[in-house]
């Protein structure tokens, strides 16, 4: 039986069974069944009671199972335990004779004991994952994900270390771009509820752009929309990491709208985004957004050799390589070439966990340089590029050595110049990134379909623009839990191709 059919079925509400009417959305959500889940909702939209579902499910349908169920503050995790779940199998007559058995006592708010041998231990992580050490689960729950202390995720799942099916389950309310729940919905599938306009068949996803002054409407054409017609639509279809959903008021069937409309009357902006509409906000100011990205993409395939490359790509291809340094930092490689048009078209994008051996790293990019018989390269120069560089060339030479720019970052641009079998290059960072987003706002770097790259096209998302009072002026930063190692690979090979098709102009 699925989780919604025994929800359906057994659990009550309120002293009735539990309605799902109004929800079309809901049905994926509870049938996900991967490894990780991760719920990036608005304020009230019954993630609590999803959890609850999830809990009572597993442990009648799985007796002996052990279930850790984490909130940021132990106030938050009594409450939960006490009024959500216990209340919940107190109202539900078979759950309550399947966890309770016959006896007439609760089991501990913190630690539940049931009948059936299955476990719920409920426990804090505000400042850190201390609470929860020692505890051995098959599935772990975190509600408020974005308030539970940044970096404690990996501890948390230490706890699944030794379940054959070890599962995590996020919920929680975006804050700012720079939170972890943000980072983690990025890494998954990212579905999107979408809506096709019939007027002019335009994909819409559930977001400020299309609230009208007194419905849904395509921020398009201006049509009525129906927000029951929708259906997930996943951003990043080839996420690794799991499952992820995005749930906002727009959806819920007891919201009307001139509520939502009069909360973004009195709530200010940040908190209308977060609370409302399911959102992060920003501190500083987006250089591109998601949507602005998926616009260069094109309906090409990724390429895997230079045989699957555009035809007038061949002997103008070029890769940028940005070298992890261990830990979240992964080392990226991109292959493009610059077009007659003046267009560069991305071809290839492929990453490596910053954990890898560094041989087997250095294996693979010779090999896609190889495959690909690229004529230029430009990696990171400074960190391990020290050295990665150096090695890669060794591994590249074939009838002499390809041309490695290592590409050093600064203030201020500095002719190339030679330095052994390198040649060093250093260059305005900021100027050189801006110059990047210039071309990606007029759709001047290009990028194969966005199935192929979806999960990299947040790194360029995620970068905001600072003004520094001390250089006087605007740098480019990111959060420091997200990732852009591809916008800098990205960036190199941009910056070697428009200097290959610069020199050949001149002959």
């Amino acid at each position: 039986m699925s989780k919604l059919s025994f929800c359906s079925r057994f659990v009550h509400l309120e002293r009735k069974l539990i309605s799902f009417q109004g929800r079309p959305y809901l049905p994926a959500i509870y049938a996900a069944s991967g490894r990780n889940l991760v719920m990036r909702c608005s304020r009230q939209t019954e993630k609590s009671t999803f959890l609850v579902n999830t809990i009572v499910f597993e442990a009648c349908a799985k007796p002996g199972i052990q279930i850790l169920f984490v909130s940021p503050r132990i106030d938050q995790a009594r409450l939960f335990s006490n009024v959500r779940l216990l209340s919940c199998i107190d109202q539900s007559p078979i759950i309550r004779r399947e966890l309770f058995g016959r006896s007439t006592r609760k089991p501990q708010v913190m630690n539940m004991q049931f009948a059936n041998g299955s476990h719920v231990f409920v426990r804090a992580a505000y400042h850190s994952a201390d609470s929860a050490r020692g505890i051995s689960a098959d599935l772990l729950l975190v509600d408020e994900f974005q308030d539970v202390a940044a970096g404690d995720l990996p501890v948390l799942q230490e706890t699944l270390s030794h379940s054959r099916c070890g599962r995590t389950i996020l919920t929680g309310t975006p804050k700012s771009i720079d939170n972890h729940l943000s980072s983690v919905f990025s890494q998954s599938t990212a579905n999107e509820w979408t809506i096709r306009c019939l007027a002019c068949e335009r994909m819409v996803i559930l977001d400020e752009t299309c609230l009208g002054a007194g419905t849904v409407i395509c921020p398009q054409c201006s049509q009525q929309l129906d927000p029951d017609l929708g259906f997930w639509r996943p951003r990043n279809p080839k996420s690794t990491w799991g499952d992820g959903y995005w749930v906002n008021h727009l959806m819920v069937p007891w919201l009307n709208y001139d509520e939502i409309l009069e909360r973004q009357r009195v709530y200010d902006p940040a908190r209308f985004k977060n609370e409302v509409l399911g959102i992060p906000s920003a501190l500083g100011d987006h250089i591109v957004t998601r949507a602005e990205m998926e616009a260069c993409c094109t309906d090409l395939v990724m390429a895997q050799d230079v045989n699957q490359a555009p035809g007038d790509a061949r002997g103008k291809l070029v890769a940028g390589i940005d070298w992890g340094g261990g830990g979240v930092a992964r080392t990226v490689i991109v292959i493009g070439y610059m077009r007659h048009d003046y267009v560069f078209q991305i071809c290839h994008i492929d990453h490596f966990p910053g954990r890898e051996d560094p041989d087997r790293i250095l294996t693979e990019v010779a090999a896609r340089c190889a495959r690909f018989q690229v004529c230029l390269i430009a990696a990171d120069g400074g960190g391990n590029g020290h050295v990665y560089n150096r090695l890669l060339l060794d591994r590249l030479r074939v009838g002499g050595r390809l041309p490695l720019y290592a590409i050093l970052y600064s203030a201020a641009d500095h002719d190339p110049f030679r330095d052994g079998a390198l040649v060093k290059w250093t260059v305005n960072r900021s100027a050189t990134i801006g110059g990047l987003f210039s071309r990606l706002k007029k759709k001047m770097v290009v990028f194969p379909r966005v199935e192929d790259v979806g999960v990299y096209l947040d790194e360029f998302a995620c970068e905001v623009a600072e003004y520094d009072d001390q250089q006087r002026a605007i740098k480019y930063t990111h959060p420091e839990i997200q990732q852009d190692d591809t916008l800098h690979a990205t960036n190199y090979a941009l910056l070697v191709g428009a200097r290959m098709y610069n020199a050949q102009s001149q002959y």
